[in-house]
């Protein structure tokens, strides 16, 4: 091989992950190695193969494809690299080029600082090149570690760490961890909640009324920040955003991080995480939606079929549950008749498992606006009284009861402290030998079961106190919900699911000739009046 003219490819590698290693240094100090060799040792006639910012894992790098055609030429007979870790970082495929490509190919490889060169040594036999080439690989593999543990950290710890908040959302100016609301394009996400939750529009709706109503999408949106050309309709909504708009807790005002996850540092790919292991930090950021708008939301998209078989809107959808089986009821049409609803679980396997609780359509449409029109007139009439007599139903006004709890409460948590310090005193004097070791376990038996006893009263008079709380701010958001309206005639699709949580259907009975039906409404915060 000496004997033959030398045509070079001088080739050198740079990442931004090897400006931290303290032995890599830049392309213009690599190619004044690699040239300083050539003039040193006469070879006359060498190219300068360069790649800036690619990792030494990955072998499509421009440059080094580039450098390989010709060597498939026959244009190149010499590849020459400042150390084994800039001609790349995997110990496979770098074993590979070595010990078979360069081989077959008769071409020479030379790594100046670590004195390898396959004219002088057989680099099958050299043992120090595969180990050289593992340590080389361990470091991208090191670096990935701690920039995920970091990305982790920063996850838990509530930072914010995406490239680019969601539609609605902009990260803080003065923390780019936080996000804040987009004032352009919040007031579209809350409309496309409340479309899906009190209008029964589903995923494909709501794309054709945004794109209809010429609302700029997510994407292009980010491009006109960002002050790239975007060249896609900017107003053609599809499904799949407004799908995963929808499924977006961020929204919540909660972090959500981990969802995806390359396969490995080497690869591409980013596959999906199991929800198990995603990193959720709730109430992290200003909610944009609430939580009440977010259930509504979800349980209306999962009980989409709103229009029956005879083409009538069903504006009962997803609110009828059966009261013995807990199953949704189901609208049903008969040639001679309006429609009706009945037990989906007795319409689909049969009296054995549920019975029918059938009811007419108009029956159920006039008694719950009957009840609706009946609350809102009590509530114009004398709100105040009207709001005490349902905190009253809901144990939010017995403060007589909420005080003996927090008496009780106080009480309880000093006696844990007080057995706490005695347990300390307790251990003290078995270690002093002035008690045995048999009234050391008798007296901690006692204490501990007194201890658990004690926690149990604390967290049933904790869920009390909670429970009232509850029902309060039920009670006030009841309030301000049927404050919206002065007085309802008919009912509609989005007025229901705004102030119905479900209506329970019993069976019909029969009683002195007469046909008796229990429904039950439950309202949103306050439940059944």
């Amino acid at each position: 091989m000496q004997s033959k003219r030398i045509i070079a490819a001088c080739y050198g590698r740079l990442s931004d992950d090897d400006e931290q290693d303290g032995t890599s240094i830049s392309i213009e100090t690599q190619k004044k190695i690699l040239g300083d060799y050539c003039r040193d040792f006469g070879i006359a006639d060498y190219t300068y193969f360069c790649d800036d910012g690619w990792t030494g894992t990955n072998f499509e790098r421009p440059d080094f494809l580039r450098m390989m055609k010709e060597v498939e030429r026959g244009n190149i007979n010499t590849v020459i690299v400042k150390d084994l870790s800039r001609f790349g970082r995997d110990y496979v495929k770098i074993g590979y080029y070595l010990s078979q490509y360069f081989p077959e190919h008769d071409i020479r490889f030379i790594a100046i600082t670590e004195n390898v060169d396959s004219a002088r040594n057989n680099l099958d036999y050299d043992l120090m090149i595969p180990i050289k080439n593992v340590f080389n690989e361990f470091y991208p593999a090191d670096c990935s570690h701690k920039v995920k543990q970091a990305f982790v950290s920063k996850a838990k710890n509530g930072e914010f760490i995406g490239s680019q908040a969601a539609y609605g959302l902009k990260k803080c100016a003065n923390d780019k961890h936080m996000l804040e609301f987009d004032e352009e394009t919040a007031p579209t996400v809350r409309w496309m909640f409340e479309m899906a939750a009190y209008h029964g529009y589903g995923y494909n709706k709501i794309a054709r009324v945004l794109t209809q109503q010429k609302v700029i999408t997510s994407a292009a949106y980010q491009a006109q920040r960002a002050g790239r050309e975007y060249d896609k309709d900017p107003y053609e909504w599809n499904l799949v955003t407004v799908y995963r708009m929808m499924d977006n807790q961020t929204y919540l005002g909660h972090l959500v991080s981990g969802k995806r996850r390359k396969l490995s540092y080497k690869s591409k790919k980013i596959v999906r995480q199991d929800e198990s292991e995603w990193i959720i930090v709730k109430n992290q950021f200003p909610a944009l939606i609430s939580e009440q708008l977010w259930e509504d939301t979800h349980k209306a998209l999962g009980s989409r079929k709103r229009e029956s078989k005879s083409g009538t809107e069903n504006i009962f959808a997803g609110l009828i549950k059966c009261e013995k089986c807990g199953y949704v009821l189901g609208v049903c049409n008969a040639h001679d008749r309006d429609n009706y609803y009945v037990c989906n679980t007795y319409k689909k396997k049969g009296p054995e498992y549920c019975s029918a609780h059938y009811i007419r359509r108009d029956e159920l449409y006039d008694a719950v606006l009957h009840d609706i029109q009946k609350i809102i007139a009590a509530i114009h009439k004398n709100k105040d009284a009207c709001i005490k007599r349902i905190a009253k139903k809901l144990g939010a006004d017995n403060g007589s009861r909420v005080q003996s709890a927090r008496t009780q409460t106080d009480s309880i948590q000093k006696r844990l402290s007080e057995i706490d310090r005695r347990f300390d005193l307790l251990y003290e004097d078995r270690l002093s030998g002035t008690i045995s070791e048999l009234k050391f376990r008798e007296i901690t038996k006692r204490w501990e079961a007194e201890q658990e006893e004690l926690h149990l009263k604390l967290e049933a008079l904790q869920k009390q106190i909670s429970d009232v709380r509850d029902a309060e701010e039920g009670t006030r958001q009841f309030a301000d919900l049927l404050d919206q309206y002065t007085h309802v005639d008919e009912l509609d699709t989005e007025l229901l699911n705004r102030l119905i949580d479900k209506i329970i259907i019993g069976d019909r009975s029969r009683e002195k000739g007469e046909i008796k039906q229990r429904i039950t409404i439950q309202y949103k915060f306050v439940g059944a009046l």
